[in-house]
């Protein structure tokens, strides 16, 4: 429970998808990407279609999806160490410093134990700072051995 409301985490559903596509729009406004559209089609097939290429966790509060956590698995062949990708986590304007997000990624931390996972990983937009702080009060740290690159395809 999170203040005098209860905030519970489930997996997301197909019927879901106008809810992950609202908070999805929500981050991208946030970070200052384009706006990914209204393509519910696109989010089933990528979250719950037969080719999945992500999971997502929801978090709802009487009745209202009010967040979401999306994660990836990865596996490093050189260390055989498994992680989570943390692609995206949002929580709705309405519910956040509520304690929505932690909730969150305590249910990711508890799946990527479960799979026997050494870490979570997280992108984080460098201009970010509201994403920074809520970083830095969970304890999560800032990786200097790595950079990220960002090899880019032509469009077809």
């Amino acid at each position: 429970m999170i203040g005098a409301q209860p905030v519970t985490v489930r997996d997301a559903r197909p019927e879901n998808a106008e809810a992950i596509g609202r908070l999805s729009r929500t981050l991208a406004a946030h970070v200052a990407d384009p706006d990914p559209g209204r393509d519910a089609a696109g989010i089933v097939a990528a979250c719950f279609g037969p080719d999945r290429w992500i999971e997502v966790i929801l978090a709802e509060r009487r009745g209202e999806i009010v967040g979401l956590a999306a994660w990836c698995r990865r596996f490093e062949l050189h260390t055989r160490e498994r992680s989570l990708w943390l692609a995206d986590l949002v929580v709705a304007e309405t519910a956040r410093r509520e304690g929505v997000g932690h909730l969150l990624v305590q249910s990711i931390h508890q799946r990527a134990q479960a799979m026997g996972c050494g870490t979570i990983v997280a992108d984080l937009w460098v201009d970010n700072a509201s994403a920074r702080a809520f970083y830095d009060r969970i304890g999560a740290r800032a990786n200097t051995e790595i950079e990220i690159r960002v090899i880019d395809l032509p469009m077809r």
